[in-house]
């Protein structure tokens, strides 16, 4: 769909009841040309993720702006062919992936095909660069930027189930239509703000670091807390959980609470029954794992060294992270945006403990990195 403005409740009605469900080869082989053939291509994923590690996927939708492809990963589960069509389109340089906000959508993709979308364009980031807010939600944004209105409220239903209910598939249908037209919309104003080579930057970094792995301990917020020697001992453990977790298919909090590792490495038992005097551990815990933590508790630990990040921050380094939020604050209300966007509390933190940050290295720096800077090398 070339107009964004063409765009209204009777051509999605029309497109919405032309939905294609594909849940076989027949099918798969039947669209693939299409799919692959497309200049840009709206997406989103629905899975299930409560009680397991990896998220589970549910659905997969796809739409050109006319036309919408609800595809059953389940049913596809393993399936060569689509496997390779999804890697094929994801990778494609061709065709301009776009997804209102990202988030686990990623992972999802990943473990499709083992790709993620780029070309990027995620209109959630878009929009928070011309001034909505960083967290507005697809539904909201079609209805202001479109004058769309659509049903939200289904995106946390168990969409593995089968077979899925007819106004499940709407919603889903829904959840891509607007896509592609919102891509145009925002695309135009971005290039009239001189801000689209803000969103190519953006877009093509969060894909740079989905493919990044966050080491397990900086997970643990308390981390910093720790003496050097009771750190390398809580790295250890917290690897030690996401392996389980991964093996297991849970969450990490499934496996072992963060006080309960952070317990482990400050009492440090030597015995099983002082294991077990240890606050939120529970029989069956204990029986499965205490002989392993002990040995993994006791054990020498080599060539571990504390990362800037779990250094604990001085007070002065805390005043330059205010002073840099200060910055920060002044040049959003100039762009008229959230300050998030150009760099969170976080992000500047970071900044602080390692002396560097890659979101410098583009618009970011251009507009605030010589003040940040500063504001680093005067602490």
């Amino acid at each position: 769909m070339s107009d964004a403005l063409t765009i209204n409740s009777k051509s999605i009605h029309k497109a919405v009841e032309r939905a294609v469900f594909i849940d076989d080869h027949t099918g798969l082989n039947a669209h693939a040309a299409s799919l692959v053939s497309c200049n840009s291509i709206g997406l989103d994923t629905e899975f299930v993720r409560e009680r397991t590690f990896f998220p589970k996927p549910g659905l997969l939708q796809l739409s050109d702006g006319e036309q919408i492809w609800l595809i059953d990963p389940i049913a596809l589960a393993g399936q060569a062919d689509f496997q390779a069509l999804l890697a094929e389109l994801l990778s494609s340089p061709e065709i301009t992936k776009i997804l209102h906000s990202v988030g686990e959508d990623f992972e999802v993709l990943q473990l499709l095909c083992g790709q993620y979308p780029a070309p990027l364009f995620d209109t959630q980031i878009a929009a928070a660069m011309l001034g909505w807010p960083l967290q507005l939600r697809y539904e909201s944004l079609a209805a202001e930027l479109l004058g769309i209105e659509f049903a939200g409220g289904l995106a946390r239903n168990n969409w593995c189930q089968r077979p899925l209910p007819d106004n499940w598939l709407e919603y889903a249908a829904h959840d891509v239509i607007a896509l592609p037209a919102m891509r145009t919309e925002l695309e135009k104003r971005l290039a009239e703000a001189g801000r689209l080579d803000w969103l190519r930057e953006d877009c093509s970094r969060s894909v740079e670091r989905a493919a990044q792995t966050t080491p397990a301990v900086l997970r643990i917020r308390a981390a910093t807390r720790l003496n050097d020697a009771a750190l390398a001992k809580l790295n250890a453990l917290a690897d030690w959980r996401d392996a389980q977790a991964k093996k297991r298919d849970l969450p990490r909090s499934f496996v072992a609470a963060d006080a309960v590792l952070m317990a482990l490495v400050r009492q440090q038992p030597n015995t099983v029954s002082e294991f077990a005097k240890i606050e939120g551990v529970h029989k069956k815990f204990i029986r499965q794992n205490a002989e392993e933590l002990l040995s993994l508790l006791h054990e020498p630990v080599a060539d571990f060294r504390r990362s800037p990040e779990l250094m604990p921050l001085s007070l002065q380094q805390q005043a330059t992270i205010k002073r840099m939020q200060k910055i920060v604050q002044a040049q959003a209300e100039q762009l008229q945006i959230e300050a998030p966007l150009i760099a969170s509390r976080r992000e500047l933190t970071r900044l602080v403990q390692t002396g560097h940050a890659d979101w410098l290295n583009g618009w970011r720096g251009e507009r605030v990195g010589d003040d940040l800077l500063q504001a680093l090398t005067a602490a």
